[in-house]
């Protein structure tokens, strides 16, 4: 097959068109997109939205129903595996248990004819690379969890791939070493240089490693972008509600500044909504304000609310709320906890609270914003 090299220099990778069909099933649906060299990107989406698939379809574990892949400049659609240039890490980390942990890093280089002298070489390198020479004579059984999955990870590194792909690897670990594992894979990937695609359902995991969040639903890319990106400026709904935590409420657009919630006004930008349009008023918790003496708003979109019940948070308390003008809709908002602990607040105190005018996204009926 000839290469062909329609992509550009920092285009390293290319999908134009993927889908793929399990029987009368779509798993994915015409997806696209470019990654360029050296970038970290994330797959993410709830369970059975495709992103499993699609990394397999880019690995040639599973083949494409239709659709191209294209990586460095040559079409790579329709090769086996064997025939492209990856790493990976599963989720189980299928390490070899009867293999020491520089014979599972090094299983890579024998298969290439490497000279012994040049693997062991590199195995020690790359076991420094992690902290974890001194584990090298250890079987995986002898290794923790962790250790593991670094051992899983240097090893898939061993042949210096072009692309490493991961597939949910830190979802088997606890909550401690995912969250000082995420930031040494992130270390490593910026070392090397290694263009990566990360599959998570893990919003935290996708918004403190990825350079771009992939975020997918029902076989399509939903929306793609830097993690801010992603949690300011959601494209749709389900993007929206995915990412962090989103309160919804149902309003009608006056005007283009303003929104009414029953008999309550709030104003806001409309972004181009007709008047008299029935949309959902969007606003993150932590974008709600409370009220008190010395609030320096000018008293736009102040609501009076009960508080019916809290949740403590570490760091931050999230207060359920019953605004008087809202009917049955309930709003979330999160408070500092001394801010919490300074107001005395307690369900069923009566108080209020201001939702800035910029903290407000209008969505439509559809999936679209």
């Amino acid at each position: 097959m000839d290469a062909d090299t329609t992509s550009t220099a920092d285009e390293y990778l290319q999908l134009a068109g993927v889908t793929k069909d399990f029987g009368a099933f779509r798993a994915l649906s015409d997806v696209g997109f470019t990654i360029s060299e050296g970038e970290f990107i994330c797959f993410l989406g709830p369970s059975g939205c495709g992103k499993t698939t699609l990394l397999r379809c880019i690995a040639g574990l599973e083949t494409q129903s239709q659709g191209s892949i294209h990586m460095g400049g040559t079409d790579i659609s329709w090769l086996p595996p064997s025939g492209r240039d990856f790493g990976i890490v599963f989720q189980s980390y299928a390490l070899f248990p009867n293999l020491t942990v520089s014979d599972n890093v090094g299983y890579g280089l024998v298969n290439k004819s490497m000279a012994s002298a040049d693997i062991e070489a590199r195995v020690s390198e790359l076991l420094q690379l992690v902290g974890l020479s001194d584990h090298a004579p250890k079987y995986p059984g002898q290794l923790s969890g962790g250790e593991q999955q670094r051992v899983a990870l240097v090893r898939a590194l061993a042949t210096s791939p072009g692309l490493l792909l991961l597939d949910e690897p830190l979802s088997a670990l606890d909550a401690k070493v995912r969250a000082h594992l995420r930031r040494e894979i992130r270390a490593i990937q910026d070392r090397l240089g290694v263009t990566t695609i990360m599959v998570t359902h893990d919003q935290e995991e996708a918004q403190t490693m990825a350079d771009r969040i992939f975020v997918m639903n029902d076989g399509r890319i939903e929306q793609m972008g830097t993690p801010d990106e992603i949690y300011d400026e959601p494209a749709t709904p389900f993007v929206a509600d995915f990412i962090g935590v989103m309160n919804f409420i149902p309003v009608t657009v006056i005007d283009g500044a303003t929104i009414a919630c029953g008999d309550l006004r709030l104003q806001c930008d409309t972004n181009g909504h007709a008047a008299g349009a029935d949309v959902h008023c969007a606003v993150r918790p932590e974008d709600i304000l409370l009220v008190d003496g010395v609030d320096t708003g000018d008293g736009a979109n102040t609501v009076e609310a009960t508080i019916t019940d809290l949740e403590y948070l570490g760091s931050f308390v999230r207060l359920y709320l019953r605004p008087q003008s809202f009917g049955d809709d309930e709003l979330r908002v999160d408070v500092r906890k001394d801010l919490a602990r300074h107001h005395g607040l307690t369900v069923d105190n009566a108080i209020k609270i201001r939702i800035p005018a910029g903290g407000i996204r209008l969505y439509g009926s559809g999936t679209g914003a």
